[in-house]
């Protein structure tokens, strides 16, 4: 600022202009003005401003910091908490991680409600906003609710019931509902010829029956059976020695067993060779009836019960065919022998837990199997022959 503005002026009649503006200027009086002191005031709070900021701006980030040690620090003295920056940022929410195993879910079209969380997520290890399983609902591991069972089983059983498929086939006067059926012929000598008109209708309703001969007999177990047969041979024998004569009768009896039509076997069975040793005696199934024993041979579902009539081993036939799931069984007999004991209380519980049809054919009557029919709910055929 120029001196000249800064001194003021000489007025006329006073001593400095008297002495013609030479006498020294009073800067003392000069400060004490007003204006003066507030411009003097006002420049040095700016310069000491100018000082502070400025220093701290050229400064910044070069003050060094000392390290934290946590054994100068005091334990009594509590750490001040700092306050939070005026912009701090809002947490973010976390992001539930992908489970690889968990259901994928199933979009769904705009502006259909969505089905409950419940109900969708059935998987084990979903999304951790899923509702919680109670733990005493079983969960298989399929991830089905409620759980899941195994096993196994097996049974006999025909299956039929209301609704189901039938055959409703008329045998020998009888409908049969059965569309599988078992069939039980007696081929000993006196009921051979009756065999060939059998078999023209059971062929004819039911081609692929299930067929096993039996050398007559009933229902009665090995052991009972046999001790029969022991008494009746030593009795005979007894008879022919008081007459004074040859017993020629058989001395002992095989344990019956269930064997193939078509095999070698069969071909020394009596009812099939036939017993011509006296005037008692016939020709056989083979020579009497040939187009059926061949036709009868060349099948794959034929059998026959070995031994003697006296085994009375039908019930090898009833488990036969309850295992090859027949549904009814046909048995054509003279019903002469006697069903009883435990094999006959086998038989009828092996015939109502498999549900099965029973028909009960004979040109002699119901003869000795009356009784045991009305426990299995048989049906007698009523067509002679």
């Amino acid at each position: 600022m120029p001196a000249s503005f800064l001194r003021p002026k000489a007025q006329k009649g006073s001593k400095h202009w008297s002495d013609g503006g030479k006498q020294p200027w009073d800067w003392k009086s000069y400060c004490k003005k007003t204006i003066v002191l507030v411009l003097i005031i006002s420049f040095a709070v700016h310069l000491l401003f100018l000082l502070a900021f400025g220093s701290v701006a050229i400064f910044k980030g070069s003050i060094p910091k000392m390290p934290f040690v946590s054994q100068d620090i005091a334990s009594e003295v509590a750490a001040e908490s700092l306050a939070p920056p005026l912009d701090e940022p809002m947490p973010e929410e976390p992001v539930p991680t992908e489970d690889p195993f968990a259901a994928e879910a199933v979009s769904e079209p705009a502006g259909e409600e969505s089905a409950a969380a419940l109900d969708m997520l059935t998987v084990v290890g979903g999304a951790n906003w899923a509702p919680a399983i109670p733990k005493n609902v079983p969960v298989s591991e399929t991830g089905v609710i409620g759980g899941t069972g195994k096993g196994t089983g097996t049974g006999l059983g025909t299956g039929r019931g209301a609704g189901g498929p039938v055959s409703g086939k008329q045998l020998f006067g009888v409908s049969i509902q059965a569309r599988k059926l078992g069939v039980i012929v007696d081929v000993s000598k006196s009921m051979q010829r009756y065999t060939p008109k059998l078999f023209q209708e059971i062929f004819e309703k039911f081609p692929d029956a299930d067929v096993i001969f039996t050398n007559g007999g009933g229902i009665v177990g090995w052991e009972d059976s046999l001790k029969q047969f022991n008494e009746k041979v030593a009795e005979d024998k007894k008879k022919a020695q008081e007459a004074k004569r040859d017993y020629r009768g058989p001395s002992k009896m095989e344990k019956p067993k269930l064997a193939r039509f078509n095999g070698s076997e069969a071909e020394d069975w009596v009812p099939v060779r036939g017993a011509m040793q006296d005037r008692e005696g016939y020709p056989g199934l083979k020579e009497s009836y040939p187009d059926l024993y061949a036709k009868m041979r060349k099948r794959n579902n034929t059998w026959f019960i070995t031994s003697y009539a006296a085994a009375n081993a039908v019930y090898l036939a009833f488990e036969e065919l309850a295992r090859r799931k027949v549904e009814a069984v046909y048995w054509f007999s003279d019903f002469g022998d006697p069903i009883e004991g435990k094999e006959a209380e086998k038989v009828t519980q092996l015939i109502r837990d498999n549900q099965l049809e029973v028909i009960l054919h004979s040109p002699r009557g119901k003869g000795k199997a009356a009784d045991w029919a009305t426990q299995v709910n048989a049906q007698f055929a009523p067509a002679r022959l």
